[in-house]
């Protein structure tokens, strides 16, 4: 007979691990779970909680040697569709989270927006604010929609364009492949105008 302290046990994790291991098929989204709602608001509001070290919650693992049928593809992104292990690991809650995460990193398509790039970018000129009522994030976190002014035809996204041409704004996936690049970049632009940077829409 296990306790429950033997059934349930907590393992932290960084994101990058968590998604390298889903998309080497540690993990498994079953079939059964709910179709997710993608929506840019609530990805952005994940991300700020996770620029702000705000805890995320717990991803629900269900480990079993049961094979169940589960998802090929998360997010447009596909999966192994003849995967075989002695153990498997269901994810029973948290399918909304690993979505957005692994969307917001490597990109991919969304249910009934087919047209839209779900990769996320970063502006490192929004200052931070310790403000409650804060909404910088909808201005930290861009996509690529966001950004990109046509060649000059969207006016309202021209200094967007600017600052992503100068890496000022760059995806999440070149924070986690080119830090040390993006640091370095953002020091010398830094120094070059000798002033803080603002957000000037």
């Amino acid at each position: 007979m296990f306790t429950s302290t033997e059934r349930i046990r907590s393992d932290a994790q960084s994101i990058a691990l968590y998604l390298e291991s889903l998309l080497s098929n540690k993990y498994q989204i079953p079939t059964f779970q709910r179709d997710v709602v993608w929506e840019k608001e609530n990805v952005k509001k994940l991300w700020d909680s996770i620029y702000k070290f705000y805890p995320l919650g717990s991803i629900l693992i269900w480990k079993t040697n049961t094979k169940l049928e589960s998802h090929r593809e998360i997010g447009g992104l596909k999966f192994a569709d003849n995967f075989h292990s002695n153990e498997y690991q269901y994810i029973l809650d948290g399918q909304q989270r690993t979505t957005s995460l692994l969307t917001s990193i490597y990109g991919g398509k969304i249910a009934n927006n087919e047209n839209f790039n779900p990769t996320l970018y970063i502006d490192l000129t929004i200052e931070h604010t310790d403000a409650i009522d804060d909404t910088s994030y909808t201005k930290r976190f861009l996509f690529w929609d966001e950004i990109d002014d046509k060649e000059g035809q969207l006016k309202a996204n021209t200094r967007k364009t600017k600052r992503y041409q100068d890496k000022l704004i760059v995806s999440l996936l070149d924070i986690i492949n080119k830090y040390r690049e993006i640091e370095k970049t953002f020091i010398r632009v830094l120094m070059e105008n000798t002033i803080i940077l603002t957000y000037n829409n």
